[in-house]
């Protein structure tokens, strides 16, 4: 008999009462069915399919409780790196902050705390997080809207162009006597024609066990337009698991990237759906993973109105012991016909010990489609640092020249130039980091 493992669920009826909203009933459903999927479903294991690669062990064998509070508030604000932003939106423990905040004044975008609109019941923010998820496939989601507390409420108008980037910046702390874990929320409402750039950044301390589980659920507009990049720069013992999930109606186009450089165990999830002809998205990204860490990076997409288009290429790097994952799967529903749908992953192994595990996957019930997936892993070429060595560059130098270029290539497909320059620091800063170690 399979026994359901389900930590994290032990205080919940104490306090499920106590959450903002719990007097509304629509509030009140919404965590109910994320707490029965949950203990239906427990914690992931690689008997799950979508699970089969990635194991969260610290979650199954520490006592991990929910972050309480703010405890001590960080000195600084750790985000991408942005120069200029419109609006910073700052989460501690996923709690919105406004002191370490710079909310935006621009006429038709409002951002306020998840937890006020749950206690007032806005309509906009229910009916964003009440939508059909497969919660067998992403447990972790069922339990974050089973805690459903507070995070941060972005709203663009319709017609609004935010012309800098707003920067969402989920923020965790470290407590030495217990492990917690967090539960940041981010609610993106885009109206029709709309245009923005959203930047999500997720970090904590550099030493200490904590857990992040942030889900990040995006409404989109018809015609609008949203580049939408996350950042995941955990501690070395950080467990992190992140979903985002986003319709995009007729018109609408999404440029996604995603580069994790943090944690022990780390995963995050994309799902699109194509619901509306007409509509495009590219999802990109990148990781760098060293020591034993694990880095998982799994997308979904689902053509469900014809004439949509999406596109995907991701790059990894590993090193020492540690496990790269790419799972990428598109699903071309029997009415989508007319739809483009591919897919990329490519990978370097550094060390022996390191592993990538790749899974692309086609599930296709139309017929007039074009769709395409492919994936490469190997050596860094030693002929390429060779012929680096005979124009006079020594050989550690050529290599880092080398993995630069390798990732940069992913980064040129960031069309927002202040974001492509500040993810392609940050992934130098690893590259450095790594040949100093």
């Amino acid at each position: 008999m399979n026994v359901i493992h389900t930590p994290l669920l032990q205080d919940y009826a104490a306090t499920a009462a106590t959450l903002p909203g719990a007097g509304d009933a629509r509030i009140t459903a919404l965590r109910a069915n994320g707490a029965t999927n949950y203990r239906s479903v427990g914690l992931p294991h690689p008997k799950i399919e979508a699970w089969k690669y990635t194991r969260l062990k610290d979650l199954e064998a520490l006592p991990f409780s929910r972050a309480g509070g703010l405890g001590s508030a960080p000195d600084t604000v750790a985000g991408a790196g942005l120069a200029e932003v419109a609006a910073r939106i700052v989460l501690v423990d996923g709690r919105f902050v406004p002191e370490l905040s710079v909310l935006p004044i621009a006429a038709g975008v409002s951002v306020a705390s998840l937890r006020s609109c749950l206690e007032a019941g806005e309509d906009v923010v229910v009916q964003t997080l009440d939508r059909d998820v497969d919660f067998a496939q992403a447990p972790l989601a069922a339990l974050a809207s089973a805690y459903l507390e507070d995070g941060a409420v972005l709203k663009v108008a319709d017609g609004v162009s935010v012309a800098l980037p707003i920067e969402v910046v989920a923020m965790s702390t470290a407590n030495p006597a217990t492990p917690t874990i967090a539960f940041p929320r981010l609610v993106v409402s885009l109206g029709e024609g709309a245009e923005l750039t959203l930047v999500e950044s997720f970090s904590g301390p550099a030493l200490g066990v904590y857990a992040v589980d942030a889900v990040t659920d995006i409404a989109m507009g018809k015609g609008a337009k949203l580049k939408h990049y996350v950042l995941q720069h955990e501690g070395r013992d950080a467990t992190h698991v992140s979903t985002g999930r986003c319709d995009l109606p007729e018109a609408a186009t999404y440029e996604g990237f995603i580069l994790q450089l943090g944690g022990k165990v780390a995963r995050h999830e994309m799902r699109l759906r194509m619901i509306g002809e007409g509509s495009e998205a590219r999802l990109n990204g990148a990781y760098a993973a060293k020591g034993d860490a694990i880095c998982d990076t799994t997308t979904q997409v689902d053509h469900i109105a014809a004439e949509t288009t999406t596109d995907q290429v991701f790059k990894g790097i590993l090193d020492g012991k540690s496990k790269g994952i790419y799972q990428g799967k598109v699903h071309v529903f029997r009415d989508a016909q007319r739809i483009v749908g591919n897919q990329m992953h490519n990978a370097l192994l550094l060390s022996r010990a390191a592993e990538v595990d790749c899974k692309p996957e086609l599930e296709i019930y139309a017929d007039d489609v074009k769709c395409s997936h492919g994936a490469t892993c190997g050596e860094l070429s030693e002929e390429q640092v060779f012929y680096l060595q005979s124009r006079g560059v020594d050989v550690v130098t050529a290599r880092a020249m080398l993995l630069q270029a390798f990732l940069g290539e992913t980064f040129e497909m960031i069309s927002e130039a202040s974001v492509s320059q500040a993810f392609a620091a940050k992934a130098n800063a690893w590259l450095d980091e790594r040949e100093r170690a």
